[in-house]
């Protein structure tokens, strides 16, 4: 008797302290605080525009770089009072999609990348991504933000450790630095040959070699956090192919 009363108190103590993990773990995979509506427009494949309210979170900014969550005017009034907009949803995922831009000016743009520095096997296949534009042209740069759910890097902040605020900080100035140029998937900076990329205007690999853009140093500086880079680098690579691009 007193055996079973024992197995039966361990088990509900196994059954909470398992519900309490699962409960952890699961507030993580919900949206932040930092997640909202933003107002913006999106350009499907066919050509067509939708206007309305697009998902944003930096927190999980996986879920906006695979997908768009997207809401109309009347369904953004109800979220607004609190209610339940779950069935209102739209959801278009990345192959279904050219682009996305939002009102505060932000572009997001369909990319085909595979990232050869990630340690999941399932992250090394090229995908479709719809990633932040930074400057377009011949040579398209993009921002890719960290897929941050789970147990990723130890580079990463603990979000049980840090508010949501100061977490976003983290994810908004360390982001892999894509390039794209016309015709071709999407590389990482740590990848691409400059040559190869810049090899039919001498005049940007000149002023590259006098050091004009300034990055040099940081260019080879290594990957870092699946190549992680911050944002001194991306505003001395833009430079660059803003240069290629208007020449």
């Amino acid at each position: 008797m007193r055996k079973s009363i024992l197995y039966s108190t361990m088990t509900a103590m196994l059954l909470v302290l398992g519900f309490t993990s699962n409960n952890a773990i699961a507030q993580l995979r919900t949206p932040s605080s930092v997640g909202k509506y933003e107002k913006g427009t999106v350009t499907l494949e066919n050509g067509d525009t939708i206007s309305g309210y697009i998902f944003m979170d930096m927190m999980n900014p996986q879920e906006f770089q695979k997908r768009v969550n997207l809401i109309d005017e009347k369904t953004f009034t109800a979220f607004g009072a609190g209610e339940n907009i779950d069935k209102n949803v739209v959801v278009y995922d990345a192959n279904d999609l050219q682009s996305f831009t939002l009102e505060n000016g932000k572009k997001f743009k369909k990319a085909k990348y595979a990232n050869l520095f990630a340690k999941r096997v399932q992250d090394q296949i090229p995908n479709n991504l719809m990633l932040e534009v930074v400057t377009e042209g011949k040579i398209t740069v993009f921002k890719k933000y960290h897929h941050t759910q789970g147990i990723v890097t130890p580079y990463l902040p603990d979000r049980t450790k840090v508010n949501d605020a100061d977490y976003v900080k983290w994810q908004e100035n360390n982001f892999e630095i894509l390039s794209q140029k016309e015709g071709e998937e999407a590389k990482n900076m740590s990848t691409i040959n400059l040559k190869s990329l810049f090899g039919d205007k001498k005049a940007v690999l000149m002023d590259y070699a006098k050091n004009k853009y300034g990055f040099r140093d940081l260019f080879i500086k290594g990957p870092v956090f699946e190549s992680s880079f911050q944002s001194d680098t991306l505003e001395a690579f833009a430079k660059m192919v803003d240069d290629y691009n208007k020449s």
